[in-house]
């Protein structure tokens, strides 16, 4: 033990000392006075006996005081749990000297002297008690009441916070704690793995020890909330943080990212809760965009589904880059109402064109692209939920694959720069419909990506977390009803990445295409889906099984147990950015042959004919299986 932790503990126990004694001796008085009248004063009658009592009751009381663990409690941070602790000691305590003074009452014969310590009246143990309890409990509360005036303002219950990770981020949080008189929060101390900032003290506040001694510094110090402070922290360490954190019973909050920090800075409104992204795994990947304002800058951008998860996302980074002019389209008139409103009032940009309209709608689309010129165009506008469109096949070759090719024969004609379609894993060796329109959209733009001056670019994308319907957000709404969690297969495998991952790339795929490439994100192995909603249950502080119930439901139409990212005619190559690969075909079709099966594609959708459709299917995609769509037929 520390010599400044045992001169403090003795310090301790003397002034407990203290209080046993004028406790016990004021109880007497005040039995005394409460009696005068029926026999006098109760302490004359037992002064002979008096020092005899206190010796006992002293050492009954400091011995339980310690057994209690009293003395190895940090009082500054004092809680309901240390209050407790307080009472039972003090209860036990007043039950052991009832069960000794009752039996040194009774006569005892000592090396042949009878022996008799005379039992006082009861009611001066419960007045002892009562005394011992409270003056015991103001002086230890005492101490986090000055320490709590250190930080704000009397009577306010602060949130007494744990930060992990003693770095640039952390020392900012603390300052800004500290700084903020009216904060909500009380820092309390460090942890980091880091040996050399081990007892270092941060504006005053010590780094108290290494990640592995989180539960018990949650414990010890009482605290209330754990702030996770490391920018850049591997994904399987704030995962573990994370979890640990919720199964000790803590909130669990996180600084900003590298990527929402602001001109370098963190600030305590950036404090956020802990999000399915902090508990992947794998570190979220960060696209660097050197060279993203130049290419927007002053020019004219046009974004369809604006109001979606991506395409609002894109709206929102966007405007970092000082567009001219935002053209956005849905046709959701409620999507694009909120987006529009977001980026007017919180990001105040004025220069918008909301439109509400179906991207098949050929006329409308060509007046928009001839009456604002956009040289850059988003495509993020799609039919996704794959059991929906296994039901209505024919909308989803409609909106994504010929949707699709009306908008990019008006982008030729308006000669825009840049057209970047967002795609999906789906599309790769697809099972289901709305992969199947998705490999039809990509096919078409590479066929005809070399004909003039748009570049016609594609990207890959894999689930999107959080994104309207995605698994995510079905998960937390079956989490929220008090389950069951409904898992489609056990061996369940998806790429998962975040929306700012997603819109990033779209963004910085813009920049890098010449014309016709696949681009896709490398996202790292595949997430299972029975341990992503197994760790949702644990986010939410529960217990899989035993809280809520995780039910296993049997893989819907058209899914696949794992989707994959390149089909078998594709080969993965390196770009220039370090974790965008591209998805060369190895040329297994030339583009007029393409160009004629998607044609006679087009003709047999528009006339039903579903029987040459699914040959020309088979023709594109080897592994399609006509049986699956037995229901078009």
């Amino acid at each position: 033990m520390k010599r400044s932790t045992a001169l403090k503990i003795t310090r301790l126990v003397i002034f407990d000392i203290l209080i046993i004694f004028s406790s016990f001796i004021i109880s007497f008085f005040l039995r005394g006075v409460i009696n005068i009248s029926i026999s006098g004063t109760i302490f004359s009658q037992y002064s002979n006996y008096i020092g005899t009592y206190v010796l006992i009751i002293i050492l009954v009381k400091i011995i339980m005081f310690v057994i209690f663990g009293i003395y190895r409690r940090v009082w500054k941070y004092a809680s309901i749990k240390d209050m407790v602790a307080i009472v039972e000691s003090v209860t036990l305590s007043i039950i052991v000297m009832g069960v000794i003074f009752y039996v040194f009452s009774q006569p005892v014969n000592w090396f042949g002297r009878v022996f008799v310590l005379p039992y006082f009246p009861r009611s001066i143990l419960i007045i002892d008690y009562l005394i011992t309890l409270m003056l015991i409990i103001i002086s230890r509360f005492s101490e986090r009441f000055f320490n709590e005036l250190r930080f704000g303002k009397r009577g306010i219950r602060k949130k007494r916070v744990l930060i992990v990770g003693a770095g640039d981020a952390g020392e900012m949080i603390v300052r800004e704690m500290i700084r903020q008189r009216n904060s909500e929060y009380i820092p309390i101390g460090f942890l980091d793995d880091d040996r050399m900032k081990l007892s270092n003290h941060i504006h005053g506040i010590k780094v108290l020890g290494p990640l592995s001694s989180l539960e018990d510094t949650i414990q010890k110090f009482a605290i209330d909330e754990i702030l996770v402070a490391m920018p850049s922290a591997p994904g399987m360490v704030r995962k573990d943080i994370t979890l640990r954190a919720k199964g000790a019973g803590v909130i669990c909050k996180t600084s900003p990212s590298l990527y929402e920090v602001i001109d370098g800075k963190v600030y305590l409104d950036q404090i956020r809760d802990i999000g399915v992204e902090d508990i992947l795994g794998r570190e979220p990947i960060k696209v660097k965009i050197p060279d993203l304002a130049s290419e927007f800058k002053d020019n004219i951008v046009l974004i369809t589904g604006a109001g979606g998860s991506i395409g609002s996302e894109i709206c929102r980074q966007l405007l970092r880059f000082g567009p001219s002019k935002l053209i956005i389209i849905d046709h959701s008139e409620n999507n694009l109402f909120l987006i529009e409103e977001e980026l007017k009032n919180k990001f105040n940009f004025s220069s918008l064109i909301p439109i509400v309209a179906d991207i098949r709608e050929k006329e409308l689309m060509s007046s928009v692209f001839k009456r604002y010129h956009p040289s850059i165009v988003f495509h993020t506008a799609a039919y996704k939920h794959v059991p929906l469109m296994q039901l209505n096949p024919e909308a989803a070759i409609r909106n994504n694959y010929l949707g699709t090719k009306i908008l990019a024969k008006i982008a030729q004609e308006t000669k825009v720069k840049r057209f970047v379609m967002l795609s999906t894993d789906k599309a790769v060796k697809p099972k289901n419909v709305m992969g199947i329109s998705k490999l039809l959209a990509e096919k078409y733009l590479q066929s005809i990506s070399k004909e003039n001056s748009t570049k016609f670019i594609i990207v890959r994308f894999g689930n999107v977390l959080e994104s309207h319907g995605s698994v995510v957000n079905i998960f937390k709404e079956q989490i929220s009803s008090g389950g069951p969690v409904k898992v489609t297969h056990p061996k369940m495998n998806r790429y998962l990445m975040t929306i700012p991952e997603a819109s990033q790339l779209a963004m910085q795929a813009c920049i890098m295409g010449s014309g016709g490439e696949v681009y896709v994100l490398n996202m790292g192995e595949p997430i299972n889906i029975l341990d992503l909603a197994t760790n949702m249950i644990k986010l939410y502080g529960m217990e899989p099984h035993i809280d809520i119930e995780i039910i296993y439901t049997g893989p819907r139409e058209g899914e696949k147990i794992t989707e994959e990212i390149i089909s078998e005619d594709e080969v993965l190559t390196e770009s220039r950015f370090k974790h965008i690969f591209e998805a060369k075909d190895n040329g297994s079709f030339n583009k007029e042959e393409i160009s004629n099966i998607l044609f006679s594609i087009e003709k047999e959708i528009e006339t039903y004919d579903y029987r040459n459709l699914f040959k020309d299917l088979k023709r594109l995609i080897p592994d399609f299986n006509e049986k699956e769509m037995w229901y078009m037929l």
